[in-house]
């Protein structure tokens, strides 16, 4: 038991290290490739801190638990805004004018629903309920689409970045080679900082008696968020709020068209208590996109008083307590 509360602590250092590095390589490496830091949070930040939702998601369904795996996906994403999000507003506040981000948010909309439509429509679905291949097709024909506007999006930055003064930088390939390793390493460190911690605290939960409904829908729902949740924080504190933004709205996108799109057309998913279960997460997942969608949209300048934001960190964290409470008493 010691050794688990000892990998329990060496998780939580892998993660903190390891969201510190990914910043400042992802931070430095956007100034190198000429792209704002917004794309490397969209792109490489959060197709890497999704891995453990993709892991989970993947196997789960494989084994016949597609419930699991949908529900990780939508339990995640909501963490993801409620929890990590919330938490950055609460102790950073929002600095600047982030309403340009309003296209990436509402692809997370129109995902979310996309996802509920090939749910319930009869030639899509799987069984009364479910993503058949076709749907999983569908997902991942929406993701290329995803990844063309990324790669269009990185040449218009590249465009417009000609104001960085990084010429006698960009000449040392040895700088390209250090942005890269840190960035990869920083990813590298928050997926297994994330595995130590929600292993050994389920261990340690099991060991004090707590159930493992609980465990479940607390400790593992969360563990697979730690990695957004720890970059994000990470990225706020040392003022990058587009990368911390990037990184959520990525993440939650890669969550629904790769993750289960892969899923489905490896093994069709069938959701069984769909009304009971899925349906509230999808709509969850709806409401707390959308609160999100306001709040970017919402003025919020540097001379502004933290106070409104922190507010609105509050408002965040309150929804995903409720959810909480909500999928406990369930």
């Amino acid at each position: 038991m010691i050794q688990s509360y000892v990998l329990l602590v060496i998780g939580f250092v892998l993660l903190v290290l390891g969201g510190d590095y990914l910043i400042k390589g992802g931070s430095r490496l956007s100034a190198l490739l000429g792209v704002s830091p917004l794309l490397i949070g969209l792109g490489i930040a959060a197709f890497g801190t999704s891995a453990p939702e993709a892991a989970v998601s993947i196997k789960a369904a494989v084994n016949g638990h597609s419930a699991v795996s949908i529900g990780n996906v939508l339990g995640s994403n909501i963490a993801n805004i409620g929890l990590a999000i919330g938490l950055a507003l609460l102790f950073f506040g929002i600095r600047g004018d982030h309403r340009k981000l309003w296209k990436e948010v509402t692809f997370g909309f129109i995902a979310t629903l996309l996802l509920f439509i090939l749910s319930v429509t009869p030639v899509f679905r799987e069984g009364s309920s479910g993503l058949s291949r076709l749907a999983g097709w569908v997902l991942l024909l929406f993701f290329s689409g995803y990844l063309f506007y990324l790669v269009r999006m990185s040449r218009l930055d590249k465009i417009d970045s000609g104001d960085l003064d990084l010429d006698h930088i960009k000449s040392i390939p040895i700088e390209y080679l250090k942005s890269i390793v840190m960035t990869v390493g920083g990813i590298a460190g928050v997926i297994f900082g994330g595995s130590f911690v929600v292993d050994h605290a389920v261990i340690i939960s099991e060991s004090w008696g707590i159930s493992q409904t609980l465990i479940s829908v607390t400790i593992v729902a969360l563990g697979t968020s730690l990695p957004e949740i720890v970059v994000s924080i990470m990225a706020v504190r040392k003022n990058h709020w587009d990368m911390a933004l990037g990184n959520i709205l990525g993440s939650n996108l890669f969550n629904i068209l790769f993750v289960l799109g892969t899923t489905a057309t490896i093994k069709p998913m069938v959701f069984s208590s769909f009304n009971q279960l899925v349906l509230p997460d999808m709509l969850i997942t709806l409401g707390i996109t959308t609160l999100l969608f306001f709040i970017i949209m919402r003025k919020s300048k540097a001379t502004d008083s933290l106070l409104p934001s922190r507010m609105l960190g509050l408002v965040l964290l309150a929804a995903y307590s409720g959810y909480i409470v909500f999928a406990i008493v369930r």
